[in-house]
């Protein structure tokens, strides 16, 4: 692929990077501090549209098998992107009425109902977009696209920290909606622009060699590689993001950061983020390989955490900017070695099943990460008696649990993986005739 073709599909992250920021940046913050809702609360409502991931596998599938006018992974974006845009203009006015219920049963209800909704909306797409990064691509050029094209949503978190801190200057409540409609706006453009035109239509995969939905569940359970990979990414974004719905309160609880200062937080982190992308995809994994780059990403993202405990402990703020800074680094080693390898572990004619069997695994992982934050940190308020304590006991879970699941990586073998899948497929099929 030409490198403006990579930027032109790369748009569609820059798209998804921007909008990250206002979830998970500024409407955590804004509930939590603002709103005056409980961060157990605010990251089970945010935190629901990870769970709605399960649709990933089933809408995968069916990229592989039903095109629609040739077009496998196209129709697919726009119907998520659709959903994704009408659901985030609404979020804002969720949030409101969430606070005026106190948190009520009811209110929470709506909220979780459309943070479920705007994550189908963003499953949807990013499965068939995964896939058609897969399709396009061959498996030695995947890190420089992969590193491209996720740099694109680092800097699009960068442009949407920029933008966010500028709308929301001073907070108020007109503010937060204007910005969201802008964003909603921003979602439908650029996904548009980066994706049309980019796939060609082709027929469907021929019928002998196509699983079908239940053969397809049954091979991703069976198969001990998929288990494996499953088990680690699972992990890997876990222990990654356990701080994301914490890191901004954390500035304001421990601290007392600005609502401008602690969005810059985002920014340290994705600077980190778009050097470590740079290094892995422009030689780190030509030198040790997509295996070993992820495990070196885990490594220095838990040393990271870390020091963020003991900044957190000893209220040492001079700390705070470079470990968050380093956590970024160690995140964006692990998102290129990691993404690349995930690229490489499907087969032609299976590339949607295994991509919404990877985006399930990120998905749920992030969600009950977003959701074990807000979790952890309470816990650990209630048995410290100190938001300091409270915070570094969510980054020291952070550090082991990181360190912890390169013992999973190991046992990841890319050519085992495809021998395996093949011979399961074959048998299935076999079976069915």
């Amino acid at each position: 692929m030409s490198i403006p073709r990579i930027l032109r599909l790369g748009l569609r992250q820059f798209a998804a990077g921007m909008l990250s920021v206002l979830t998970l940046g500024i409407l955590n913050r804004v509930m939590k501090i603002e709103l005056g809702l409980n961060l157990t609360l605010v990251s089970l409502v945010i935190g629901a549209h990870y769970f709605a991931a399960v649709v990933a596998i089933p809408f995968g599938h069916r990229s592989d098998r039903h095109p629609w006018r040739g077009y496998h992974r196209t129709p697919y974006i726009a119907l998520g992107t659709a959903l994704t845009a009408l659901t985030t203009a609404l979020a804002p006015l969720v949030a409101f009425f969430l606070a005026r219920q106190g948190g009520s049963l009811v209110a929470a209800a709506v909220g979780v109902g459309l943070f479920l909704l705007m994550g189908a909306g963003m499953y949807v797409a990013g499965t068939a977009y995964l896939s058609l990064i897969t399709d396009l691509t061959v498996e030695e050029e995947r890190s420089k696209v992969v590193a491209m094209t996720w740099a694109m949503m680092m800097v699009g978190i960068l442009t949407g920290v920029f933008l966010s801190v500028r709308v929301m200057k001073d907070y108020s409540p007109e503010r937060l909606v204007t910005l969201f409609l802008v964003m909603a706006g921003l979602v439908v453009g650029l996904t548009t622009l980066g994706v049309w035109g980019q796939e060609r239509p082709r027929a469907p995969h021929p019928s002998e060699k196509a699983l079908t939905l239940k053969q397809a569940l049954r091979l991703l359970t069976i198969s001990q590689q998929t288990r494996f990979f499953f088990a680690f990414l699972f992990g890997g974004i876990f222990f990654l993001f356990v701080q994301q719905m914490a890191l901004e309160p954390f500035g304001g609880d421990v601290f007392g950061l600005s609502v401008k200062e602690t969005t810059l937080f985002n920014a340290y982190q994705m600077v980190g983020v778009l050097l470590g992308m740079g290094m892995t995809g422009g030689w780190l994994v030509k030198r040790l390989g997509k295996k070993a780059a992820t495990g070196v990403g885990a490594v220095v993202s838990a040393i990271a955490f870390a020091l963020l405990a003991v900044a957190s402990v000893g209220s040492y703020l001079p700390l705070v900017r470079p470990a968050i800074f380093v956590t970024g680094l160690g995140m964006g080693v692990f998102t290129v070695g990691g993404l690349a390898l995930m690229m490489d572990l499907t087969v032609k004619e299976q590339v949607g099943l295994f991509m919404g069997a990877w985006t399930l695994a990120q998905a749920l992982a992030n969600g009950l990460a977003s959701v074990g934050g807000g979790i952890l940190h309470d816990a650990g308020l209630a048995l410290l008696g100190a938001e300091a304590g409270a915070y570094a006991l969510v980054f020291l879970v952070e550090a082991g649990g990181l360190l912890g699941i390169i013992v999973l990586l190991l046992q990841v073998d890319v050519a085992k993986f495809r021998t395996e899948v093949a011979k399961l497929s074959w048998h299935f099929l076999a079976e069915a005739a």
